[in-house]
């Protein structure tokens, strides 16, 4: 009975944080002169013109065990559309949104 009650669920519970490990690790973020390119493991790429892009937010993590949940970030497009970015590094902005976001204006200001 203790088995069901405790083993159980934190070997799902184990699974589950193997499973965000490995969603975020794989998945990527570059911004270059032509958009921001991103992609969400394990969906194909996805490229965002660098003029649609308004900015990124942090996400906000939500519902149970939300503090156990991976840092992510949501790209926010002028039209107010939001989409989740599951890497918050790029190899020429760095880490964690200021650093995209400087990244950004950096980008806009060249063009």
């Amino acid at each position: 009975m203790v088995v069901f009650l405790v083993v159980i669920p934190l070997i799902v519970l184990a699974l589950a944080a193997g499973a965000a490990f490995v969603s975020v690790h794989n998945s990527t973020l570059a911004i270059g002169e032509d958009g921001v390119e991103f992609r969400n493991y394990p969906s194909p790429p996805r490229t965002v013109p660098l003029a649609d892009v308004t900015r990124f937010e942090e996400a906000q993590a939500v519902g149970n065990f939300s503090s156990l949940r991976p840092a992510t970030a949501v790209l926010v497009l002028r039209d107010g559309t939001r989409l989740a970015v599951r890497s918050l590094s790029a190899p020429d902005a760095g880490t964690g949104v200021d650093a995209l976001n400087a990244r950004v204006a950096a980008l806009r200001s060249r063009g």
